[in-house]
């Protein structure tokens, strides 16, 4: 295996890695709800794959649907195209870790509630509309989980095309 197979495999490991320990760290407070580190790595932690949840069971309401049916499949594929010997499913599953990751992001800001702010009769209304600050993420833990998953995933995404336009000039 090539270091650059092995670098499209990061993506893929750390997503199932991540996603596995929010299950453990969900199994945790079910068995000790009185805990307040159980409490503070489902919610702030861990609160990402919560929103996550929020958007998938409008569609999908199966238990540990995130750990069976996105990290185990994606890993899985990543296994298989490592034992094949073959490029594309290795591709395949970086690119997958690495949209899981933005949907991740995306779903986010997407189920946070905007933070309110008083009314002011001094202000113009352009400057509202100016204000880039409703684009970006709120800060706190769940950013170092985010910032977990992306990175590698990114590497990993990026090293998938690299090897692909690597195969693409050699022939």
């Amino acid at each position: 295996m090539t270091k650059l197979a092995k670098l499209q495999l990061i993506g893929p490991l750390v997503l199932f890695l991540v996603i596995a320990a929010k299950e453990l760290a969900t199994c945790a407070l079910a068995w000790y709800p009185s805990s307040a580190t159980a409490w503070y790595l489902n919610l702030k932690l861990f609160g990402v794959f919560q929103r996550s949840h929020y958007m998938l069971s409008d569609h999908f309401s199966i238990p540990y649907f995130q750990l069976l049916f996105v990290a185990v499949p994606i890993l899985l594929l990543a296994c298989t195209g490592v034992g094949l010997r073959r490029r594309f499913p290795i591709a395949l599953a970086s690119n997958l870790s690495f949209t899981y990751a933005f949907f991740l992001a995306y779903a986010w800001r997407a189920v946070e509630t905007p933070s309110l702010q008083a009314a002011s009769l001094t202000e113009l209304g352009y400057s509202s509309m100016l204000n880039l600050s409703a684009f970006s993420l709120s800060s706190g833990p769940h950013m170092y989980v985010l910032t977990a998953l992306f990175i590698p995933s990114l590497l990993s995404f990026a090293t998938s095309h690299v090897v692909y336009l690597r195969a693409v000039r050699e022939t």
